[in-house]
């Protein structure tokens, strides 16, 4: 292992040995206010630098929830200055996908009726490692002349697919489905170029468990919520990296309620996630399920991107809890009601 490998892997384990322990969580759980939260977290290695702006006596949960997504980006980028050129690409997945999240707002914005277009929201942080000017997205007024300044990135070939009629709007959950597949596409590609044997298929289980984890939670939230067919079940669904059996989906997808479809996941790789509580937070569990398979690979691996990939979605679902602690407390919810909805 050379020089760069063991800096990323130190790296790595550094900042994960300053994650947030059960007794943090207990304790953040009883705090009486945001502000309490904030004072607490200014006090932690992984948090102090991004909220030292943050004033305990004026604080804006909004804010503060931007800028812990900030300090989820940061974190897992700061690994970058130790990576040899030839190998930044599998370490720049997540500048990536921020920039289609990026793209995404600003179609959002071209066809809002309320908001300015201009009124795109760049992060200074992202702006710095992109791979094309983000702020040229600004002076954009409409769907055209952001196609033709996209032309020479990854992402024009999914605007091109959803340009839409003359006088009609683009459809937000198209664009948003193609965009996830072109991610993951994308990611699969770079892993696979990148890396082989045992490297690549570690890495490449973590990805198709996110892959069909999300899938599972879509299949259930259009049975549970929306009156849909079994066709259009099947069009928001990403199979090309799916590992359960063919048979098994269409046992999935052609379920005559969510009831039902949780009733045949039980007798899948996953049986032992679906309990009596039938799913009622369906999110919770894949994310609890992801969160696991990661820590496993952050503890007992010594391969730098793996372990890389694993602390990004250690240290994303911490945040995500942060998150859920400031909103819970913000509306008085209880500690045991928080709690529930934490993962670690």
């Amino acid at each position: 292992m050379g020089f760069s490998s063991n800096a990323v892997l130190a790296k790595a384990r550094s900042m994960y040995s300053h994650r947030m322990t059960p007794a943090k969580y207990e304790e953040l759980i009883h705090k009486g206010s945001v502000a309490e939260i904030v004072s607490f977290l200014k006090n932690e290695p992984s948090y102090q630098d991004v909220l030292e702006e943050i004033k305990e006596t004026n604080v804006h949960r909004g804010r503060i929830e931007s800028l812990l997504n900030e300090q989820a980006f940061i974190e897992t980028t700061k690994m970058l200055r130790y990576v040899p050129k030839k190998e930044q690409e599998f370490y720049k997945l997540s500048v990536f996908k921020e920039e289609i999240h990026l793209i995404i707002d600003k179609v959002r914005l071209i066809d809002s009726e309320v908001n300015d277009s201009y009124d795109l929201n760049i992060p200074a942080y992202l702006a710095q490692c992109a791979s094309f000017d983000l702020y040229g997205l600004i002076a954009i007024d409409d769907y055209a002349t952001l196609c033709q300044y996209m032309k020479r990135t990854p992402f024009y070939k999914v605007l091109k697919k959803n340009i839409p009629e003359d006088g009609e709007k683009v459809d937000i959950n198209i664009m948003e489905y193609d965009f996830k597949k072109a991610y993951y596409d994308h990611v699969v590609g770079v892993i696979k170029k990148e890396f082989k044997g045992k490297k690549q298929k570690d890495l490449l289980t973590i990805v198709y468990t996110e892959i069909e984890l999300e899938n599972i939670s879509k299949i259930y939230r259009l049975k549970k919520y929306f009156n849909v067919t079994e066709e259009q079940i099947r069009g928001c669904l990403i199979t090309d990296y799916c590992r359960l059996s063919d048979s098994m989906m269409d046992m999935l997808i052609k379920a005559k309620d969510a009831e039902d479809m949780l009733k045949k996941l039980s007798s899948s790789s996953y049986k032992l996630y679906v309990d009596e509580k039938d799913f009622v937070y369906i999110e919770y569990y894949a994310e609890k399920i992801k969160y696991h398979l990661a820590k496993r690979y952050m503890r007992f691996s010594t391969d730098p991107s793996l372990v890389y990939m694993t602390y990004a979605i250690v240290h994303r679902i911490e945040i995500n809890n942060l998150i859920h602690i400031i909103e819970g407390i913000r509306y008085g919810e209880s500690a045991e009601h928080i709690k529930a909805m934490l993962i670690y």
